[in-house]
């Protein structure tokens, strides 16, 4: 029990402040690439990101989930070419 609770803590931890702050950041690039500078998330310093994540909690999902995907389709190739 106790074993369980300190990986979900750890978990949480690792997804909060380096998964989210990554996938983020990829997402908002690649999202201004691929529409060619007209979607504009904004970028934040990793010191900001939790503070500006917890006040926008909707202005964020796209951007994550293009990062997701971004990775995605590079491990996809990366298998594939290898």
């Amino acid at each position: 029990m106790l074993i369980g609770s300190i990986a979900e803590l750890f978990f949480w931890f690792f997804w909060e402040f380096l998964l989210s702050f990554i996938l983020y950041t990829t997402g908002a690039i690649v999202l201004r690439l691929i529409s060619f500078g007209r979607v504009r998330k904004p970028l934040f310093m990793p010191s900001i990101f939790s503070n500006e994540k917890r006040l926008a909690k909707n202005d964020f999902f796209s951007a994550y989930v293009s990062g997701f995907f971004f990775y995605l389709i590079l491990l996809a190739f990366i298998i594939w070419v290898g």
